[in-house]
């Protein structure tokens, strides 16, 4: 077929594999009232330690809420040497932690307020919890009494690993706008996108690239133990920048191995759209379109050049995708 690409004539061309992806969560912004913060995640701390949140800096007091709906699994009473702080957990199992709550008495820094303005009484261990619930307020408690008062905020997996919550606050901060960064560092996998499920008697390898001797199509291997086809090169080189991990089976093996379909772009990345449709889509996890609705969200999203990011898809791929709700929110 014409629209498969030739692999041998780009193998030069791309050197890199696709960027690193991150784990987004849906989580409500933790900090209700002014506050500012950065990408803190993984930066070094004394005595050897790296940094396992963000923090978030805001005056004291103000309200902390919940990011998710949980039970409160961990409540800091007496106060330890971190300060006090409150873990929920949510009911996938991953852990919000919320470190250095008020210590202090309104207007002062004499570290004598206790819990009364650390914490709401509401906020006791195995208490039900919603998301947007006032949990206590923001401080300067423990080893942060030196530092300007501010939220330490981490997001833990079920096995307690912790993650970048930095992706998932950004995704907060603008519930109702469509962040390509965020969305893009979120696609794990195309197995993850699709949500497919785990063939334990699969014949292929889950996440790996296939092609067979004499032919240029490439198939992604998916958990499934289904192979999917790549329309095209744009669709490909969205998920990946070269095709140094293409591995070559035999005619055999891939007949052995059912087709699943086709892939669609990694979410993020590109906006589409059809001759015959003269909406311009924003590509959303699981191949689902969004269509966005003026110019000026457009250019917040992809900045003054967001027309280079338009791709012309085939009518005939168009049936891969859903249409999902417009984008009617510019980003900040």
């Amino acid at each position: 077929m014409k629209q498969m690409f030739i692999i041998a004539a780009l193998l030069l061309v791309f050197t890199a594999h696709s960027v690193d992806a991150q784990e987004v969560r849906d989580i409500v912004f933790p900090v209700q009232g002014e506050y500012n913060f950065s990408d803190s995640y993984g930066d070094s701390r004394s005595g050897g330690r790296v940094h396992e949140g963000v923090d978030i800096f805001a005056a004291k007091m103000t309200p902390l809420i919940a990011a998710v709906d949980g039970r409160v699994t961990y409540i800091a009473d007496p106060e330890p040497s971190w300060g006090y702080a409150v873990f929920i957990t949510d009911s996938d199992g991953y852990q919000y932690r919320y470190i250095h709550m008020n210590n202090d008495t309104p207007g002062t820094d004499d570290g004598m307020g206790g819990t009364l303005y650390a914490y709401p009484p509401t906020i006791r261990r195995g208490a039900t919890i919603i998301a947007g619930q006032l949990i206590g307020w923001v401080g300067d408690s423990g080893n942060a009494e030196s530092t300007a008062p501010h939220l330490h905020f981490e997001i833990r997996t079920p096995d307690r690993q912790p993650i970048n919550p930095y992706l998932s606050l950004l995704q907060a901060e603008q519930p109702g706008a469509f962040n390509p960064t965020v969305i893009r560092s979120g696609a794990i996998s195309i197995t993850d996108d699709r949500g497919l499920a785990v063939n334990p008697a699969a014949t292929c390898q889950t996440d790996t690239l296939i092609k067979t001797f004499g032919f240029e199509a490439v198939y992604y291997c998916g958990a499934d133990g289904k192979r999917y086809v790549f329309p095209n090169l744009n669709t490909y080189l969205t998920w990946y920048d070269d095709f140094n991990e293409v591995i070559e089976i035999t005619p055999e093996q891939l007949a052995a191995i059912p087709l699943g379909g086709n892939v669609t772009y990694k979410p993020g990345t590109r906006m589409i759209k059809i001759q015959t449709d003269p909406k311009v889509y924003a590509v959303d996890r699981g191949g689902v379109l969004r269509w966005v609705t003026s110019d000026q969200i457009a250019q917040s999203m992809y900045g003054n050049k967001w027309a280079a990011q338009i791709d012309d898809l085939s009518d005939a791929f168009f049936i891969n995708y859903r249409v999902g709700e417009p984008i009617t929110v510019a980003l900040q």
